[in-house]
């Protein structure tokens, strides 16, 4: 998943010296919000709402030069992980 976003990333900076790296945004995130569904892992939560948000207003006001897209998927699935490999609900909110 790193890699793909990476790639969206790479792709983007690549589209925006043409002004259409914003096109690559809705593109990535949707991917991802399928990737993630697939997995049962929900992607767009209100605990990552700021951060998601955060990191779409970033890629388009700096063209794509901050790879939020990477740092999106990377929080993501690491909350995922850290979740599955502590069980105690009660630790970890």
């Amino acid at each position: 998943m790193t890699g793909v976003a990476l790639f969206y990333d790479a792709l983007q900076a690549l589209f925006a010296w043409m002004g259409l790296g914003w096109l690559i945004i809705p593109i990535a995130y949707g991917h991802f919000w399928l990737w993630f569904r697939f997995h049962s892992v929900k992607f767009f939560t209100p605990k990552r709402a700021p951060s998601v948000g955060i990191g779409v207003a970033l890629e388009a006001v700096t063209a794509g030069v901050i790879p939020s897209i990477t740092f999106n998927v990377l929080r993501c699935a690491l909350d995922y992980k850290i979740k599955k490999a502590v069980p105690i609900s009660g630790i970890i909110k």
